[in-house]
């Protein structure tokens, strides 16, 4: 993948840009206009914001009018079908979402028969009782309009609860947006009409499809076609943009799920013939994934460094505390025959969220700032990463939701959202890396230097007289479009660092054969830049003279450790090694491992999970990447696809 205009991915700054007001805002365009011309200035106006306006607003719609307007008289006459075409997509995309807008309100309007001011209360209670249907343990029975008997697919169930999950920020944003009052904490809600109510939650499912594709356009490049009936088409057509997002997004994924399926072996064995499995036992092994995840996710083996003046690892403890809280809730709630939040789920005035938190060992001030960064608001994801929504003088939670919450994840993409720097250094990060080199029997050392400048490079090392300097990085996993965007203009920022060192280090190679203990006449044959990081690619990338790499891959291939295939069977966890990538035979050579840094397996093999298909809806269709394949299997009954694929980087399966 080459980021041939990473500066598109800097909305940040054109998000505050916009913020300064519309003539500071045009003055700002004017500048980009002359050095990058209409294509950025394009690009700036996508991925400030303002060029959508999916709800209307008729101040940003003024607003956009004045700026194309002032773009118009200062551009080439031949550059003017460029501001047309941008115009035409903005208006079918806005169609979209008006269209849905229109119908999702004509349905409610006739079937949710309640007041505006108790729209939200009646969403929230919808939400956990169509949640607790997921887990026929703790349905309270309001709603049963799932029909789990017919859907036995696991991963059927988990994707339609975690659909739910991922537009709760969106529906409760359009609540805001249409001044809803967020009350009615005691406020009866009939099973009827939390039926109706539930139905934000199957719109919400089209929402999140049109959502997604607006970010893709918003911060890489889609193609936006009507044709003679009307009908929209779409194509992102930065492919290379995309597969890095799904790709890094299913590596991430798979590691997790390869360590709890370890953890939950582990268990078996313990526990053979005593099921189930103790709450106590279930309860640590969770508390052992939450902190492994947060490693994992920020790059911090003692989880020591401080987020608003709080430790990562009293983050981690302070949501676990919420899990721990909607569990126990969720065993004395039983059946409900009046559905109120008071009853369905948790609800505690400030103070007493304060005090709870302060019961565990925070401090005031601790509490406070949790409760704050915990409390959704306009930078939230969603309920996930702020489980608190402020109703009346309480704060509230959905029960079912939080306990199935993945803390570590929850934070990263809660501090993400909130632009708070995470780029730690990570003294320990380095450390663990100079041991893998050590293994390898790679010599290798940080480098200092100071001039009239600090030079200081994290490792550098040698490999068949070949000299690698490489700055290790610990970021946290994105996820989302938009943070994978960020991550990616984060990555291309930091290869000027790593080059500004690497170029006085060439200059000086003596400095490096006395720091690395080499001859002093030592010369390499080549220099190699990497920028190494604890999250994960998509795609191999070479940028600026730079290769990335993610630790995890890198290690492994450091290792001779070659990817695998995690199989599950009658309760047992195989793990099958793939022997068809030779750069993991033999000993480590520089050949292999430039080989591997193009293109690295774990990347090639995820890549083969995916093929650009066409979705078809009734007013648009998106040709996109689709997953086809799953690289955690159940048992023999395999696709087609999912047999070839196996066959292609795996021998000796046992199926």
């Amino acid at each position: 993948m080459v980021l041939s205009n990473p500066e598109k991915y800097n909305f940040y700054k054109f998000e505050n840009e916009l913020k300064k007001g519309t003539n500071s805002f045009k003055d700002y365009l004017y500048s980009v206009l002359k050095s990058e011309g209409i294509d950025q200035v394009l690009n700036v106006l996508k991925a400030s914001g303002l060029a959508v306006n999916i709800f209307n607003n008729s101040k940003r719609s003024q607003q956009l009018d004045q700026i194309i307007s002032y773009i118009i008289t200062e551009i080439k006459v031949s550059e003017l079908n460029k501001v047309a075409n941008f115009m035409t997509e903005i208006k079918c995309i806005e169609y979209l979402f008006n269209q849905f807008f229109k119908e999702r309100e004509e349905f409610f309007e006739e079937f949710e028969q309640i007041e505006d001011s108790y729209k939200v209360a009646a969403y929230l209670l919808s939400l956990e009782t169509y949640l607790s249907e997921f887990d026929k343990g703790n349905n309270i029975g309001a709603l049963e309009v799932i029909p789990w008997g017919k859907v036995s697919d696991p991963n059927t169930k988990h994707a339609l609860f975690d659909s739910a999950i991922e537009s709760t920020g969106l529906i409760l944003k359009y609540f805001k947006f249409k001044q809803y009052e967020f009350k009615g904490v005691k406020r009866n809600i009939s099973p009827k009409t939390l039926k109706s109510s539930s139905y934000h939650i199957f719109y919400s499912e089209f929402w999140n499809t049109l959502n997604d594709l607006l970010e893709y356009w918003q911060y890489s490049e889609v193609s936006v076609n009507r044709d003679m009936r009307g009908k929209i088409h779409f194509n992102i057509t930065d492919e290379d943009f995309e597969i890095n997002n799904l790709i890094s997004n299913e590596r991430f994924n798979n590691l997790r799920q390869g360590w709890q399926m370890g953890k939950v072996g582990e268990l078996h064995q313990i526990f053979k013939g005593k099921m189930p499995i103790p709450d106590e036992a279930l309860k640590k092994m969770h508390q052992s994934l939450d902190y492994l995840f947060a490693v994992q996710y920020f790059g911090d083996p003692l989880l020591e460094k401080k987020i608003r003046g709080i430790k990562l690892a009293a983050w981690i403890r302070a949501y676990q505390l919420l899990v721990e809280e909607s569990k126990k809730f969720l065993k004395r709630r039983g059946k409900l025959s009046v559905f109120n939040l008071d009853k369905v789920c948790i609800c505690k005035s400030f103070d007493k969220w304060e005090k709870f938190f302060q019961q565990s060992g925070f401090t005031k001030e601790e509490s406070m700032e949790i409760i704050q960064i915990f409390t959704f608001d306009d930078k939230s994801q969603d309920l996930v990463d702020c489980p608190f929504i402020q109703v009346d003088g309480n704060l509230v939670i959905i029960p079912t939701l939080t306990s199935n919450a993945d803390p570590s994840r929850a934070l990263a993409s809660n501090f993400l959202n909130r632009n708070i720097d995470l780029a730690f250094r990570g003294h320990e990060f380095e450390e663990r890396m100079k041991v893998a080199l050590n293994q390898s029997k790679l010599k290798n050392s940080s480098l200092y230097k100071k001039t009239d400048e600090e030079y200081e490079c994290d490792i550098a090392f040698v490999l068949d007289n070949e000299l690698y300097f490489v700055e290790c990085k610990a970021h946290v996993q994105p996820f989302t479009t938009r943070q994978h965007a960020n991550h990616l203009y984060k990555l291309y920022q930091e290869t000027h660092q790593l080059n500004r060192i690497a170029n006085f280090y060439e200059k000086n190679i003596t400095l490096v054969n006395e720091q690395l203990g080499l001859d002093k006449d030592f010369k390499p044959k080549k220099v190699h830049r990497l920028l190494l990081t604890t999250s994960m690619f998509g795609t191999p990338i070479f940028i600026n003279g730079v290769y990335m790499v993610d630790e995890s891959s890198l290690v492994k291939f450091i290792d001779r450790n070659p990817p695998l295939l995690n199989h599950i069977e009658k309760g047992k966890h195989i793990e099958i090694r793939s022997d068809k990538f030779d750069i993991y035979e033999g000993e480590l050579s520089n050949e292999k491992f430039l080989k591997y840094l193009n293109t690295p397996p774990q990347i090639q093999i995820t890549r083969d999970l995916y093929k650009k298909m066409i979705l078809p809806f009734e007013m648009f269709d998106i040709k996109r990447h689709v997953k086809i394949n799953e690289t955690i299997h159940y048992g023999i009954d395999l696709t087609k696809s999912e047999g070839e694929l196996i066959k292609k980087h795996y021998n000796n399966v046992p199926f």
